[in-house]
């Protein structure tokens, strides 16, 4: 991520200067950011202010974000129809009207719509070999795009392990390039669901690329996103990842708090609503109109590249099914 993490273009935002009283009725609120507005007393502070988003501290180091509508859903998420306008530092807390913030802006709560992923049922889930063949297809579909930027490009090479042939060249000094023998290294590991291994090699992805939320951050997270979900659909073919939170209690000092919220969510299984609809288009029995491929480009506008480097990660850990 270069900019905002959610939004490549600049959202509406309040007119005027902070200081003066506006209030905006949030549309809907994801579950996490709920529940923590929730709390008893709850305040924070205004984390950090981009183009498309508003990142906001929660106590015990949690992290919401309040955006404007069009944005991916999130569980931290808060849509709103405009963002208000405030200031990094700005004190906010929670009043029977909302959530206010210290310059007199507020964010009405009341009528949101509460937001939570729709996942298939156990009922409704596809068998191996359904899941195995839309994977192969997903994948045969992406291999036609050129990807430039972030890891993106890493598709192609999980694509050539799937199919046995041999790896594609990479541009020279690219983010992709720096990265290519360690998400080589991933991959063999997911093919041989060996999870411990890449718990291990994972490491050595934190923190490559630049921005809140790094390129290898958002691959290594959408790795485990994939492998949440294969366990958790299929619990006797895919094994679960035994040191998770060994791995997050690592990954605290490695990345920005805004980069951990997200890369915890990831890998306890908790992403932006494309990335969840992909699995639910890829996992369950019946098809319908809104297919993976759909899915994975909706995820693929998420910021400068964050999108393109969380799928490929997410195709990485779903070398699993192959």
């Amino acid at each position: 991520m270069n900019s905002a993490y959610f939004l490549e273009r600049t959202p509406p935002r309040e007119a005027g200067r902070p200081g003066r009283a506006f209030s905006v009725a949030a549309r809907q609120v994801g579950s996490k950011a709920k529940e923590l507005l929730a709390t008893p007393d709850f305040s924070g502070s205004v984390l950090a202010v981009l183009s498309g988003t508003e990142y906001l501290s929660a106590p015990h180091g949690e992290i919401l974000w309040i955006c404007p509508e069009g944005s991916p859903l999130h569980r931290r998420g808060i849509l709103v129809p405009q963002l208000p306008t405030v200031l990094p530092g700005e004190r906010c807390f929670v009043e029977p009207a909302g959530l206010t913030f210290a310059g007199g802006r507020s964010v009405v709560l009341g009528d949101s719509v509460e937001w939570k992923p729709l996942m298939p049922e156990s009922e409704d889930t596809a068998s191996l070999a359904i899941l195995g063949a839309r994977f192969r297809r997903l994948l045969a579909a992406l291999d036609l795009f050129e990807i430039t930027d972030g890891l993106g490009p890493s598709i192609s090479l999980v694509s050539a392990l799937a199919g046995g042939r041999s790896l594609p060249s990479l541009s020279p000094g690219s983010r992709m390039q720096q990265g290519r023998d360690r998400i080589r290294d991933l991959a063999q590991d997911c093919l041989r669901q060996d999870l411990s291994s890449v718990m291990r090699k994972g490491r050595e992805m934190m923190g490559l690329g630049p921005g809140l939320t790094p390129s290898g951050d958002d691959f290594l997270g959408g790795l485990f996103f994939a492998a949440h979900w294969l366990h958790r659909t299929f619990p006797t073919a895919f094994p679960a990842a035994a040191e998770t939170a060994e791995l997050l209690e690592w990954a605290k000092n490695q990345t920005h708090p805004i980069g951990y919220a997200i890369f915890q969510d990831l890998v306890l299984g908790h992403g932006p609503e494309p990335l969840h609809e992909l699995v639910r288009t890829l996992f369950q029995e019946r098809e319908d109109s809104f297919s993976p491929v759909s899915a994975a480009l909706r995820l693929t506008r998420i910021g400068h590249s964050s999108g393109w480097d969380m799928l490929a990660g997410f195709v990485t850990g779903m070398l699993m099914v192959a």
